[in-house]
């Protein structure tokens, strides 16, 4: 493994690490990590470079990089909305393992808001094949309330009889007597934005995957889930996802982080092959239909 500094964007004021594979690089892809909330570039308890390590074992270059106003990146850019100018620097980042490397296959991934922005910024540029989302937006349906209920009922008993005693919340300040608030509030993408997105994605033979965690277990219980939540698009083989509850919004713990990155790793490396397969079929002139086996 081979890990370099960089700077890229407007007079280079945004910075960033590329992860290179020890060894000439196997073309599974390029791999682009936006910044999760206000975390710089290592993401949460270092999980983006725990991440990017991992898949330079698999053969990807990956970028992990501070959004404008994050870590090491100045700002710029400042008249436009924040949603705009994040998608200036996404496409920078992209921009940059294209010319860098003569990337092909460029993959984005995020947590909570990294997730949604690289959703968001996958749409908007062709040259992003796959796109992994940790903890994204989540719709409650209709089979959510009665293993939501449960789910509350076993917990409720194991603490009468005292076999399980709750952690306070986490991130919160105290208001009075009582009362706690939330530090940082974040509003997730609504669903007639995601699901445009999505089929967009679908249409055009991206592949989305989706990582919940326990983390997200007020609006998320069941891998079954995505797919009763976005019904009308035709998932084929390109939307996958992958429910881990034991685990935490932001992995706290190692064996956490390392049982996501595998997970993830997993996905990256089934997706490179898929889109190369892909790829070798149009070349010799057989074109697969989304979806086929």
């Amino acid at each position: 493994m081979n890990e370099r500094c960089c700077e890229f964007g407007e007079d280079g004021h945004l910075a960033g690490i590329v992860t290179e594979p020890a060894h000439a690089p196997a073309n599974r892809g390029t791999v682009v990590l936006v910044s999760a909330g206000l975390v710089p570039k290592f993401g949460p308890f270092r999980l983006y470079a725990e991440l990017a390590r991992r898949l330079s074992v698999d053969g990807f270059v990956t970028l992990r990089f501070d959004l404008g106003g994050i870590g090491d990146s100045s700002r710029a850019h400042s008249g436009l909305p924040l949603q705009k100018r994040t998608e200036i620097e996404i496409r920078a980042a992209v921009d940059f393992v294209s010319d860098r490397y003569g990337a092909r296959n460029v993959m984005l991934a995020g947590l909570c808001s990294g997730a949604e922005d690289s959703f968001r910024a996958a749409e908007l540029d062709t040259r992003v094949s796959s796109v992994v989302m940790i903890d994204p937006f989540a719709y409650r349906t209709a089979g959510f309330f009665p293993r939501h209920w449960l789910h509350r009922f076993v917990r409720r008993t194991r603490r009468a009889v005292g076999h399980y005693r709750p952690y306070p919340p986490p991130r919160a300040v105290e208001e009075g007597p009582g009362v706690a608030k939330p530090v940082v509030h974040y509003e997730y993408m609504g669903r007639e934005e995601s699901s445009r997105i999505l089929r967009a994605l679908v249409d055009r033979g991206a592949r989305v995957h989706f990582v919940y965690t326990g983390g997200a277990h007020e609006s998320f219980n069941h891998e079954g889930q995505v797919r009763a939540m976005f019904r009308e698009v035709p998932f084929g083989d390109l939307v996958t996802v992958d429910y881990l509850p034991e685990m935490d919004h932001t992995q706290m713990l190692g064996e956490d982080r390392e049982r996501l990155v595998e997970a993830i790793a997993r996905r990256l490396v089934w997706s490179g092959a898929k889109l190369e397969r892909s790829r070798i079929d149009r070349a010799s002139g057989f074109v697969m239909r989304a979806g086929a086996q």
